[in-house]
């Protein structure tokens, strides 16, 4: 009966959720078309565009019912579900423009588009605020609350024990804690008592209402879970896992799913999707703008390359991208033809310490590639493979391989995210930075990195290039 329940108010949710999109959509059609001055874009006639309205419900509808956790709210916090909320607004206007395309009817302009997400963005937020806020005004007076137990009596269990003590509209009551073995003591936290072993579960269980336990087990009881979990799956109670494994000091946590089965995936980057997924889009959008943008000045340098100096307008090398993986970096030829051929009998004068070579006045530099290097024109090819997918705008150099075999294993992890045509280094003092600094500023933008972060290293960028600071 209660899923019963719950599966009606999921649908009318989401008919909620189409309704209110559909809304935003005829807000855009008509703001847009005021700002315009004239008909409705795309209907001359003024007539309600049925089948895109149609064709949007049926994209929402999609993107909404795949997933899982749309409408879990017990948890949630409001910036997770104002992500979930923009990732499903982007995702179903770019579709939508796809099927505009495909369909040859991209009657509207960029106004309605900016009018429709937006405001899509706005009611789907506020009926899921509105929503959230009813659920814990429910909860916090009693209504829909879970009983649980916790197995453990742990620094894992007491941290698990005051979370759900202090977040009551979650909607859990901790009504006991149970030891791994027979304590001859009174024991409580926070209030809650002890009311037994892992042995007394099935029977209080049995004579008690229990909708999870908890097992907050720590890796020297891992192996003690499986017949408890087992017991809980017999007697058709939730069972719930928080694993301490492994103390990582970098590495975060996320459950996810591996080969079907669950998983506890440790990573060191990243593991807002969303966020990525954004720096993807802006990489290759970016990119691509970029190169038709400054493709007058590409064209001009290469033609100087050619009359100044032998050899090809490109100088292709293999570098180290995402986890090791090669490619061949483009960019502007700076040094003469047999530059590498050159390089074995300058390594004595290297002005680098670590695996990395550089010299400041190199004498294999010719005299338009220094002001290259300068200007850092030098680099501008690079934003093909920014649009090839094998670099990112901002990100780590790439370093070549022969300098990867040298790493120490801390330095290795630069190698966690796409390299980047500017990074930290970049927009500081380059030759009077050691490689044990320029690591650990690569280092240091993997662990801090967010979105608005590139966006400060993209614009402290522009004035090294137009000061000629490059090196």
């Amino acid at each position: 009966m209660l899923k019963d329940k719950i599966a009606t108010l999921r649908r009318l949710h989401l008919a909620c959720d189409l309704i209110l999109t559909c809304a935003a959509f005829l807000l855009g059609n008509h703001l847009s078309t005021l700002l315009n001055g004239g008909s409705p874009i795309g209907n001359p006639a003024g007539h309600l565009p049925t089948q895109h309205v149609l064709i949007i419900c049926v994209i929402w509808g999609m993107l909404i019912f795949r997933e899982k956790q749309s409408y879990a709210y017990r948890t949630k916090p409001y910036w997770r579900i104002l992500r979930d909320t923009l990732r499903v607004v982007i995702i179903g206007t770019l579709l939508f423009v796809g099927w505009l395309v495909a369909t040859n009817t991209l009657d509207y302009g960029r106004s309605f588009f900016v009018i429709f997400a937006a405001s899509d963005v706005i009611l789907l937020y506020g009926l899921r605020v509105v929503v959230l806020r009813f659920l814990h005004f429910l909860r916090v007076r009693g209504f829909s609350n879970q009983n649980v137990i916790v197995v453990g009596t742990g620094d894992l269990a007491k941290s698990a024990v005051d979370d759900l003590k202090e977040h009551p509209e979650w909607g859990f009551r901790v009504i006991g804690l149970l030891d791994w073995e027979d304590m001859t003591t009174l024991w409580r936290y926070r209030d809650i008592p002890l009311i037994g072993s892992l042995s007394h579960m099935p029977e209080i269980i049995k004579n008690n209402q229990v909708d999870y336990v908890i097992f907050a087990v720590g890796h020297e009881n891992l192996d003690r879970v499986d017949s408890s979990f087992k017991i809980c799956e017999e007697m058709g109670t939730k069972a719930c896992l928080l694993a301490d494994f492994f103390s990582t000091n970098i590495a975060r946590k996320e459950i996810t799913e591996f080969l079907g089965r669950p998983a506890v995936l440790y990573s060191t980057t990243s593991d807002s999707r969303f966020q990525i997924f954004l720096k993807g889009l802006i990489d290759h959008v970016g990119a691509m703008l970029g190169l038709i943008v400054i493709s007058p000045l590409m064209i001009l340098v290469a033609v100087v390359i050619k009359l100044t100096s032998r050899g090809p307008v490109f100088f292709k090398q293999e570098r180290c991208g995402l986890n090791g993986r090669r490619f061949w970096v483009l960019k502007f030829r700076t040094m003469v033809q047999d530059a590498e051929k050159l390089k074995e009998s300058l390594r004595d004068q290297n002005e680098m310490d670590g695996p990395a070579f550089k010299i400041k006045n190199d004498p294999r530099i010719t005299k338009l590639g220094r002001i290259l290097r300068r200007t850092s024109m030098d680099e501008l090819p690079q934003l093909i493979n920014v649009a090839k997918g094998e670099m990112s705008l901002v990100g780590p150099r790439p370093p070549i391989p022969d300098e990867v075999v040298h790493y120490d294993r801390w330095q290795r992890r630069k190698l966690s995210m796409k390299p980047g045509l500017t990074c930290l280094w970049q927009v500081g003092d380059r030759n009077d930075t050691t490689f044990d600094e320029w690591m650990n500023l690569d280092l240091k933008y993997i662990d801090n990195w967010s979105l608005w972060m590139d966006t400060k290293i993209l614009l402290k960028t522009i004035p090294t290039v137009i000061n000629a600071t490059g090196k």
